[in-house]
């Protein structure tokens, strides 16, 4: 096993930028107008997703990713337009954004220098529109960086845009525009999540599978450095996995028994340490995790009714502990202790969703994404604030 260091220095890439999120949803009665049941964190933009089935978006929207038909930025949440009220679940990526809605169709907007839309196209669109390609009912979708991936009802895994590093996991390290199916994963998969350049399935089965990028050991193969374009097993978590989620150039994986493994590389910019190792590892001290999330180096896990931990880079307030100090070890995100249903990483922030149908964010706020009103491109908030009520008006 490598393990990673002060000392790695060259032998370790730099991290890239990711994004991803793993959450939960249930019902719950509130005391506002409808549930914020899922929330979604991208480059440097937000999505949540209404019981009412309806889609909204605040913080950067150059690419036209909050999907208003403008590039106009939003500190507060505006309604994605243009999507059926059956949306089920919302993804945000480096610039782009997806939904699935109830009939099992694949929706995006945003950015698409990569194809990234599947539309068919390289233009970027403020509007959502089907992704091209998918046939059948989809189940699950996933935003990275420049790719999409969709989980389809019978098992099987398809991706649409960058495939520099092998993400879309057809054999090819050629980018597409339309959706194709991830080879080499026989078995039925029930999750799916990715990284900036890497992407994650698990099987029914409760085993990890990786591919893409693995610059500094993102795939979990102990071979840090090899790049793969059809998926391979993660070592070390071959069952009881139930949940991934991606960083910049790390992965996290939850199991059915609340523990939570990592593999992969955060580095520390301030300090220069590189934390994690090429081979999935227990965190320590972690037990009964309900969700996970993960950022550009930073990550997140939920203890049901304890806490949100976090540990990782802060360079904006990133960890919500009331500090801007980066923290090799779990810190305790500030005054969101019970009542989490659903938490996730942006690359610079976290956000979290309550039973009461709030959502809180913290982190940086540069463009909104934080969706309180404010926008502060020097720093952010280092302690949880509430998003702006969604408003029809």
């Amino acid at each position: 096993m490598t393990q990673f260091g002060k000392s790695a220095g060259a032998n370790v890439l730099l991290p890239v930028l990711l994004l991803t999120i793993a959450q939960t949803a249930c019902e719950s009665s509130l005391d506002t107008n409808t549930l914020r049941k899922a929330v979604s964190g991208g480059g440097s933009h937000a999505l949540a997703l209404n019981t009412d089935g309806s889609a909204w978006a605040w913080g950067y929207n150059g690419g036209g990713q909050l999907g208003d038909g403008t590039t106009t930025n939003s500190s507060v949440p505006i309604a994605v337009k243009g999507l059926s009220k059956r949306v089920i679940a919302v993804a945000a990526g480096g610039d782009f954004s997806l939904a699935l809605e109830s009939d099992g169709s694949v929706w995006a907007w945003g950015t698409n220098d990569r194809g990234q839309l599947g539309n068919g196209t390289n233009v970027n669109s403020g509007r959502p529109s089907a992704v091209n390609g998918l046939t059948g009912r989809f189940v699950a979708i996933a935003a990275c960086e420049a790719h999409g991936l969709a989980l389809r009802s019978d098992g099987s895994v398809w991706g649409w845009g960058d495939d520099y590093q092998g993400q879309l996991g057809n054999g090819s390290n050629a980018d597409t525009t339309t959706a194709v199916a991830v080879t080499g994963l026989t078995g039925r998969v029930v999750h799916i999540g990715c990284g900036f350049n890497h992407s994650l399935a698990v099987k029914s089965n409760g085993s990890v599978w990786a591919w893409g990028d693995n610059s500094s050991g993102e795939l979990g193969t102990h071979t840090a450095g090899v790049y793969q374009n059809t998926p391979v097993a993660v070592d070390r978590l071959t069952s009881g996995v139930i949940a991934v989620a991606g960083g910049a150039s790390h992965s996290m994986a939850l199991k059915s028994d609340g523990s939570v493994w990592t593999w992969g590389v955060i580095r520390l910019a301030r300090s220069g340490e590189y934390l994690g190792s090429d081979v999935a590892t227990p965190v320590a001290g972690l037990a009964g995790v309900k969700a996970i999330g993960a950022g550009w180096g930073l990550n997140f896990a939920y203890e049901s009714n304890v806490s949100i931990w976090a540990w990782g880079e802060n360079f904006g307030g990133d960890l919500g502990n009331g500090s801007n100090k980066d923290s090799t070890t779990r810190v305790k995100v500030v005054g969101l202790r019970s009542g989490v249903i659903a938490i996730a990483s942006g690359w610079f922030d976290g956000y979290a969703v309550k039973s009461d149908g709030s959502v809180w964010a913290w982190g940086s706020n540069n463009h909104g994404e934080l969706g309180n009103g404010t926008i502060d491109p020097k720093g952010g908030s280092n302690i949880p604030v509430v998003v702006k009520a969604f408003s029809q008006t």
